[in-house]
């Protein structure tokens, strides 16, 4: 039962949206100001009862109406979305740095009231967040490339195992794959990012890492009205203490492993990715640079964004691939075929076997594309005055990124809704390089995500290395439509899965 208090605390939360909102809207309609129109939403929820279980689509019909950039109201925040490459393009790279903030929804102060500093990912956009780019980049453009056998031997080990576990498990009885997945793309990324044969504790660690990111999901996922609406903490603070414990029970993990770090350091001997980190920062040190330091929490909050993108994302594209070659079961014909033509038995695929395994390569390419895993990129935030294609945006605006329309936009793709992976190759049969310019599942801009290059390695291993193995065959019918959140997942589709060697 709430307390009196607490109870006026919410009525008064409440008069103030609604007249906040009444407000707002006055001042779009008699500004001398040119902003966007759009949909009328309600007083204190604003649009999100209308997004529906599939927000993308809902965004893609108001475009349809009020044309690439139009205005809604998430809660208690104003915001502007844009559709398409070209308005995305301009928001994220033309408008510079304008659009590069990040707004304090609750999630973020949640995890940020874990160190009292600033989550990378969620954070504000500042002095201190472009340093801790410039290294986060530093050291894993570093690692990359010049350890980038190290992270094949870790990955292709990974699938081997990863292979032969599905077979031994889904080979009569058809299940899903995704628990297995799983363990298999963590344990991955916590040997490159803290070392090679690091065992993971599966009970402990994967499950401890994996709460912690569904929670994120539903706290940071597109339409989630506890972000947006703070007063909403009053009526259910469990959900907040429980994302709260989950990011603190993740942080212990890494806190040992930093820590462990800081005693062994040697920069002329470096072991994973926070050896590169930590070799980054003596390095911004002698440059002299000042004003910044990184901390063993600066540094946990970045390896934890790191390790959930890492994680979360590879394993549910992991997973969308494998749905996919079992529904269109021509196309994985085809990526094997071309597997056992340029690699064989004999030796697992390699990064350097990419430019010939080009259907392959198109393959991954179309799944990311028509599946979109973050078809609303986590949300910008307007750090100044500014516009977007002519219209008006005011400084403290949320600014969402349709990347859905982006992927399916219909001038672009001719046929945006259709699986066609020959779409990524030209006459020639090499890959279509100017399409890929206009495919942005890593974003663009400042908030590009900056694990890019490793999971685009991690990615092209692990399927193809899956490919080489196993094959995969639906158990029914195929379900393609994803279940939403920050990152959609697949559903938990049975798959039953053979051996090919």
């Amino acid at each position: 039962m709430l307390d009196f208090n607490s109870l006026c605390a919410i009525v008064i939360a409440i008069l103030g949206l609604i007249l906040s909102y009444c407000y707002i809207q006055q001042k779009w309609i008699f500004s001398d100001r040119k902003y966007p129109d759009g949909p009328w939403g309600f007083p204190v929820v604003g649009h999100l009862p209308l997004l529906g279980k599939f927000p993308p689509k809902q965004l893609m019909a108001w475009r349809k109406i009020y044309g690439d950039v139009y205005r809604i109201r998430l809660g208690s925040w104003p915001a502007i979305v844009v559709n398409g490459y070209a308005a995305v393009k301009e928001a994220t790279l033309t408008a510079g740095d304008a659009f590069s903030g990040r707004p304090d929804f609750v999630s973020a102060q949640v995890l940020r009231s874990r160190t009292g500093d600033e989550d990378f990912a969620f954070g504000t956009f500042s002095p201190a967040y472009v340093k801790q780019r410039k290294l986060l980049a530093q050291a894993l453009r570093m690692f990359t490339y010049t350890r980038q056998s190290f992270v094949e031997e870790i990955v292709d080990t990974a699938a081997k195992n990863l292979g032969k576990t599905l077979v031994a498990k889904f080979s009569k009885l058809a299940g899903s794959l995704a628990d297995d997945v799983q363990f298999a793309v963590a344990s991955i990324m916590y040997q490159i990012l803290y070392g090679k044969s690091k065992q993971v504790d599966k009970d402990k660690h994967v499950r401890v890492i994996a709460n912690g990111l569904e929670e994120i999901n539903r706290f940071t996922g597109s339409g989630s009205p506890i972000d947006v609406m703070p007063w909403l903490r009053y009526v259910m603070p469990g959900k907040l203490e429980t994302l709260r414990n989950l990011q603190c029970e993740s942080d212990k993990i890494m806190l040992t492993e930093v820590e462990e770090h800081y005693k062994t350091f040697d920069k002329d001997n470096l072991r994973d990715i926070t050896d590169a980190f930590l070799n980054a920062a003596e390095q911004l040190k002698q440059d002299d640079e000042g004003g910044y330091e990184l901390t063993k929490m600066r540094m946990i909050m970045s390896l934890f964004d790191l390790q959930s993108a890492g994680i979360d994302t590879t394993q549910k594209m992991t997973l969308w691939l494998v749905l996919y070659m079992a529904a269109y079961p021509a196309v994985q014909g085809r990526v094997q075929e071309e597997i056992d033509s340029v690699v064989g038995q004999e030796r697992p695929p390699a990064l350097a076997d990419k430019p010939r395994l080009v259907y392959t390569e198109a393959v991954i390419q179309e799944v990311m594309r028509i599946v979109t895993i973050l078809p609303v990129s986590l949300p910008h935030y307007a750090i100044e005055d500014s516009k977007i294609c002519g219209y008006h945006v005011d400084k403290d605006t949320v600014v969402i990124l349709n990347m859905f329309s982006v992927s399916h936009e219909a001038k672009v793709w001719d046929d945006p809704d259709n699986f066609r992976p020959e779409r990524f190759l030209t006459e020639s049969g090499e890959i279509n390089t100017s399409l890929l310019g206009h495919s942005l599942p890593f974003g663009l801009g400042r908030r590009r995500c900056v694990g890019e290059q490793l999971a685009k390695i991690n990615l092209f291993i692990l399927f193809s290395s899956l490919m080489q193995q196993c094959h995969f065959t639906l158990s029914g019918s195929a379900d393609l439509t994803p279940i939403p959140g920050l990152v959609y997942t697949p559903e938990n589709c049975n798959i039953m899965v053979q051996n090919r060697n």
